[in-house]
C-alpha cells in the first residue's frame, strides 16, 4: 500500500497565458469569417520605432488612440473576401496600422504589471511598493514583435511579449516567480482580461522525505496500466544517472577487478510528449538541487499545454484536483482530492463550435437584428427564412466531425452553451 498525501501540497511550477485588447479580440473575430475592411483609417505611425518609443508613450494617448479605433471600427464597412483566418487577420492589422496596434498591445502589457504592483504587495511587505517591473530585450521572442524580462523582487521571473501580427500579448512565468505569486489574486487579474489563454501550467507535488513516491515508483505504476488511457500508448523514458564505482578489488593480484553503476546522480521518469499537450515526469529534487538538508527531496510534475485543449483559469485555484485528474497515478497520491480532468475532444468541439457562432454573428448579426427590430419579423420566420434552402447536413466544416458521448445531453441532444 504505497502512502498518501493527506493534505495536498501542489503548486504552480510555470504559467504561460496569452491575450489581446479588445479591438484585437474583434479583429480576429472578423478574420475567422475571412472578412476585410474597406472603410478608410487615417490614424496611423509612419516609421519604425524603438523600444523606448512604446515605453514612454503616455497612458492618455494610448486610450486616445483606443477610443478612435473604437469609433473607427463601429462605423466600418466590412466585406466577405475569399481568404483564410492568417490572410484576412494580416490584412486587417495591416488596415489599421502595425505601429498603432503593437502600441496598443503594450499598453496592455503596462497595465497589467502595474495590475500586479497594486493587488500583490501585501500589506505588511516592509515597505516594499513595487514588486513586479519589466526590462527591455533586444528583439521579440516567441513570434511577438517585441519582449521584456519580467523582474519580481529585483530577480529574473519570466518573459513579457507583444506584438499586433502575432495577436496581442503574453506573458509566461517560471517556478520561480511562481513560488512568490498569490494565484487567488492572479485568477481575479487574469480573469478580467480579453481573449486570455493558459498556453501552459506546471503542475507539482513534492516528497521531501522520498516516502510517498520515487521515480522508480512511478515506472512501477506505468506497468500497471497507471498512465495509460484509452488512446494510443504513451511513451515513456527512465534515466538513471550516476558513477561506475570499484566495488570489488579482488583477492589477488590475478583476479579480475569488478566495478557497478551506482545511481548516486538521481533517476527520472518521463510520460507522454510535449507534441501531444501533456508531459509527466519525476525526479530526485533533492540531487537535481544538491540539498543537503533534503537529499531524498522526490518531484512528481505535470506539463499541460494547449494542444488540443482548453486550459480552465480554475487551474489556479485548484492545482490539487487539476493535478490528480492528469493521470490515475496521480489521483491515488492525494486523498480528499477530487481529480479534476481536462479533456481534449470535447473542448475543442466547444471552441469550435464558439468560433462557428461568433462567426455568424459578425457576418449575419446586423441583418438579422434590422429583421427582429425594425420589420418586426419573430425569430423563428427569419431562422425559417435564413435556412430552409439547406439540406440536414449542411453544417459548418469545422462541426462536421463524431462528437463524444459526454458531449451529448441525456435527451440525445448538444447541450447548449449561450
Amino acid at each position: 500500500m504505497r502512502e498518501r498525501f493527506a493534505m495536498a501540497k501542489v503548486i504552480h511550477d510555470y504559467l504561460s497565458f496569452t491575450w489581446s485588447p479588445e479591438q484585437i479580440v474583434r479583429m480576429k473575430s472578423l478574420a475567422r469569417t475571412g472578412a476585410i475592411v474597406k472603410t478608410p483609417f487615417q490614424k496611423r505611425f509612419d516609421g519604425q520605432h524603438d523600444w523606448a518609443f512604446w515605453r514612454d508613450v503616455s497612458d492618455a494617448f494610448r486610450r486616445e488612440m483606443a477610443e478612435q479605433l473604437d469609433e473607427a471600427m463601429g462605423g466600418a464597412e466590412f466585406v466577405a473576401a475569399d481568404m483564410d483566418y492568417n490572410d484576412a487577420y494580416s490584412d486587417i492589422v495591416q488596415h489599421y496600422g502595425v505601429q498603432l496596434l503593437d502600441c496598443l498591445c503594450h499598453g496592455e502589457v503596462a497595465a497589467l504589471v502595474q495590475e500586479f504592483n497594486l493587488h500583490m504587495v501585501p500589506a505588511n511587505g516592509h515597505g516594499i511598493t513595487k514588486r513586479f517591473s519589466y526590462e527591455p530585450r533586444r528583439g521579440g521572442m516567441y513570434g511577438y514583435a517585441y519582449s521584456a524580462t519580467l523582474m519580481m523582487d529585483g530577480a529574473n521571473a519570466g518573459i513579457v511579449a507583444w506584438g499586433a501580427e502575432n495577436g496581442g500579448c503574453m506573458v509566461s512565468i517560471t517556478g520561480a516567480g511562481c513560488a512568490g505569486v498569490d494565484f487567488t489574486i492572479m485568477y481575479q487579474i487574469l480573469n478580467r482580461l480579453p481573449g486570455i489563454k493558459i498556453t501552459r501550467v506546471d503542475l507539482a507535488l513534492d516528497d521531501y522525505e522520498g516516502k510517498a513516491f520515487t521515480a522508480a515508483t512511478f515506472r512501477e505504476m506505468a506497468l500497471e496500466g497507471l498512465f495509460s488511457g484509452r488512446g494510443r500508448p504513451p511513451r515513456y523514458t527512465y534515466i538513471e544517472s550516476g558513477h561506475i564505482e570499484l566495488i570489488d578489488k579482488g583477492q589477488s593480484k590475478e583476479a579480475k577487478k569488478r566495478y557497478g553503476m551506482v545511481p548516486n546522480a538521481g533517476t527520472s521518469f518521463y510520460i507522454g510528449a510535449r507534441e501531444s499537450g501533456k508531459v509527466f515526469r519525476a525526479y530526485e529534487k533533492g540531487k537535481q538541487m544538491q540539498d543537503e538538508k533534503r537529499p531524498n527531496w522526490q518531484r512528481a510534475e505535470v506539463e499541460i499545454r494547449s494542444k488540443d485543449r482548453v486550459i480552465p483559469l480554475d487551474v489556479l485555484l485548484r492545482p490539487d484536483e487539476f493535478f490528480a485528474g492528469a493521470y490515475p497515478a496521480l489521483a491515488g497520491l492525494l486523498e480528499q482530492v477530487e481529480p479534476e480532468r481536462i479533456r481534449t475532444f470535447k473542448n475543442l468541439f466547444a471552441v469550435d463550435r464558439q468560433r462557428a457562432i461568433e462567426s455568424a454573428a459578425t457576418q449575419a448579426g446586423r441583418l438579422i437584428n434590422y429583421l427582429a427590430r425594425f420589420e418586426g419579423i419573430s425569430p423563428g420566420e427569419i431562422c425559417h427564412r435564413l435556412t430552409s434552402h439547406l439540406r440536414e447536413d449542411d453544417i459548418p466544416a469545422r462541426l462536421n466531425r463524431p462528437v463524444s458521448y459526454d458531449i451529448l445531453s441525456t435527451s440525445g441532444t448538444m447541450e447548449p452553451a449561450f
